[in-house]
């Protein structure tokens, strides 16, 4: 059954990225940090900027690691970010995506038990322009699943400025 489900999430997954992309490619990456409740847990990781596959709409996936309240958690995240268009020197942004991931739950008699879930995320949150072609960020991820209820974290994109009508500058990697 679990194999069915990852199965049908990366389908799903592939067919939200039209082939006729003409924004992608590898603009970036960089760290992630925050906190998640639900369980309540330190979440770090990485995030990547695949560009944009529509005007505005970003495939920006990623993965993190959560520790505490006697689970590990190891997510990889499959979200879309539609940018809005604002008059100002940040970019908020709002979407969601597919969320994979092994959850192993330490209970206090000593027994052990690992799952691997599939979730789905709602993402909000706004990104300001750094120097050289970078960008910080303060995000909201809302979880339905069985991985975190919902996750505040802060980070930083290498390489990867937001989007504008000429679009963003690719990375050199």
């Amino acid at each position: 059954m679990t194999l069915r489900r990852a199965l049908i999430g990366l389908v799903l997954l592939a067919l939200a990225i039209p082939a006729s992309a003409q924004q992608m490619g590898y603009y970036g990456l960089g760290p992630r940090v925050g906190v998640s409740s639900g369980p309540d847990q330190f979440v770090g990781g990485m995030q990547f900027n695949f560009g944009d596959f529509v005007p505005r709409l970003r495939f920006q996936p990623n993965f993190e690691v959560g520790l505490g309240d006697d689970y590990t958690i190891i997510t990889v995240t499959a979200p879309v970010h539609y940018r809005f268009k604002v008059d100002a020197n940040i970019v908020p942004y709002a979407g969601g995506g597919i969320t994979l991931g092994w959850v192993d739950h330490e209970f206090d008699n000593g027994d052990d038990d690992t799952d691997f879930e599939i979730a789905a995320k709602a993402v909000g949150g706004v990104e300001w322009p750094l120097k050289g072609n970078n960008a910080f960020f303060l995000e909201l991820n809302i979880g339905v699943g069985d991985i975190q209820d919902a996750e505040v974290l802060a980070g930083w994109m290498f390489g990867a400025a937001p989007s504008s009508s000429s679009g963003p500058a690719k990375a050199n990697p």
